[in-house]
């Protein structure tokens, strides 16, 4: 014989459901803040990964003997305080005839901020433009590479870096990125140290005259290499 037991099942009553939203409510509210600083870290990691890339890929081809001279120009564009910017990074090549040309007429080679097909630069290499982020400069500027280093030179906002203390060694060859936020207090600049008023999240991208490039991040006193 087929004995049917009853069971004694319950829904949740309505207290119960308004105690789960409320707990829900406030472990969004606490984890909200973390996720947004480290989505905001993240951006910036990431355009200083490809600032780098592109810096190192230039300084590869330069090394190759595919374009003996070459020049990564950099353009902020924009305002940040209103909150919409983008600054683009973009690298040159040139040839071997052009740059054997200009020596040849004595032409000074001064890192020239002009664009591809202009007679100082043959070709636009790479191109990346970082978006809703900010530098430490408002206007252009350019730093220059040689395979054997004797053609480095820097133009504009780039030329005019202040040193700047990184691995207790002062430095004028970086560029710094930060958030937009942050350039806004700082006169729509990234500030380049704490006493400047800057602020995490940021990250540095430093060369050398040979090429060499190298990415740190701001730990709110000092550059931590990455």
């Amino acid at each position: 014989m087929l004995v049917l037991q009853k069971q004694n099942i319950k829904g949740f009553s309505l207290l119960e459901l308004l105690v789960v939203v409320v707990i829900v409510a406030i472990v969004s509210a606490v984890a909200y803040p973390n996720f947004s600083s480290w989505k905001t870290d993240r951006e910036l990691r990431q355009g200083a990964e490809k600032i780098t890339n592109l810096i190192a890929g230039i300084n590869t081809q330069a090394q190759r003997g595919s374009y003996p001279y070459v020049q990564v120009h950099i353009s902020p564009s924009g305002t940040a305080g209103a909150g919409s910017s983008s600054v683009t990074f973009t690298s040159k090549g040139m040839k071997q005839s052009t740059l054997s040309s200009k020596l040849n007429a004595g032409t000074s080679l001064t890192c020239p901020m002009t664009g591809a097909g202009t007679g100082d630069w043959d070709v636009d290499v790479a191109e990346y433009r970082l978006e809703n982020l900010a530098v430490h400069f408002d206007s252009d500027g350019a730093v220059c590479f040689s395979k054997d280093g004797s053609l480095f030179g820097k133009e504009g906002k780039i030329k005019a870096n202040l040193n700047i203390s990184i691995e207790k060694v002062n430095s004028d060859n970086y560029v710094i990125i930060c958030t937009l936020k942050n350039a806004a207090k700082t006169g729509n600049e990234c500030a380049i140290n704490q006493t400047g008023g800057l602020e995490k999240p940021a990250y540095l991208v430093q060369w050398s005259r040979f090429g060499n490039v190298t990415k740190f991040k701001w730990s709110g006193s000092d550059w931590n290499r990455q």
